[in-house]
């Protein structure tokens, strides 16, 4: 009934300080924090920058390294030539970021502006080009920033008690969730549900779904579990397929469906487009 290969596969967690091992070509790397190789990666796959219509935004994309140094070390971070959003609604303060002496992250801050930024996901990846880090391995794994348009949205939409039914089982079938509004941002939702039920891995998790300017957006959802572990199973954003939802409807009985992206890394076959539902009791 749920999660496709993964069940097949039986799904292994990834345990391990910062990264586990290395998810990348470098996968038989032992790094130390102290005197081992240095590996530098971005701290997850992918991250929103949701920015306001007319106005803008801002997303901080966190970089970690797994040794500590007593010294400030760089990296420097370049766009990939598949990213698909506008160069004119979004820049960088610098694409080189500073891991402060004594620290193992440092974040690249990313600013938005609605020059033609569109209400469905459009995408800027990231690579971590260099590092000036000792002995440095650059992680191969990409980093995606779904951009696109939020609108104001009323503070009592899509918040209460509802009824979520996952068309792949991911956040299984029937399960009651209680939905509120994210203090730190007013156009997102949040729920605690579970993810992948009935599996060896079955873990709570907060999920968070933007409201764009009529179109649900999901945050990825991501708890090291892997098929093989090379990258992780992960759901997240379905950029141009996401649903849409109507500022008018969220009485009673009104059902909303939550596109999204199946296996963002298909690291358990292909990705797909999956989607849960949300009726509200």
């Amino acid at each position: 009934m749920i999660m496709k290969k993964i069940k097949i596969a039986i799904l292994s967690l990834l345990v391990a300080a910062f990264f586990g091992c290395d998810q990348d070509d470098n996968i038989n790397t032992t790094f130390n924090n102290v005197s081992g190789q240095s590996l530098v990666a971005f701290a997850g796959p992918s991250s929103n920058l949701a920015v306001v219509i007319d106005g803008t935004g801002t997303v901080d994309v966190q970089i970690e390294v797994t040794t500590v140094s007593d010294s400030d070390r760089t990296v420097t971070v370049s766009i990939d030539e598949s990213s698909t959003a506008a160069a004119e609604n979004y820049s960088f303060a610098s694409n080189m970021v500073t891991i402060p002496a004594g620290q193992y992250s440092g974040f690249l801050t990313i600013n938005g502006v609605d020059n033609s930024v569109e209400p469905q996901a459009e995408t800027i990846v990231l690579n971590i080009q260099e590092s000036n880090a000792n002995n440095a391995t650059l992680s191969l794994i990409q980093h995606t920033v779904n951009i696109f348009q939020i609108c104001p949205v009323p503070s009592d939409y899509l918040v209460g008690d509802y009824i979520l039914t996952d068309s792949n089982g991911n956040f299984g079938v029937n399960v009651p969730v209680t939905i509120s509004v994210d203090p730190s941002e007013s156009t997102n939702r949040l729920f605690v549900a579970a993810f992948l039920p009935g599996s060896s891995v079955e873990t709570d998790v907060q999920v968070v779904l933007t409201l764009g300017c009529n179109f649900f957006n999901l945050g990825t959802v991501d708890i090291n579990v892997t098929c093989t572990q090379v990258t992780s199973f992960i759901i997240g954003s379905a950029g141009a397929s996401n649903s849409m939802y109507d500022l008018n409807d969220d009485e009673v009985g009104t059902v909303h469906t939550v596109n999204y992206l199946e296996d963002v890394e298909a690291d358990c076959g292909p990705s797909s487009i999956q989607n849960f539902t949300l009726t509200k009791i």
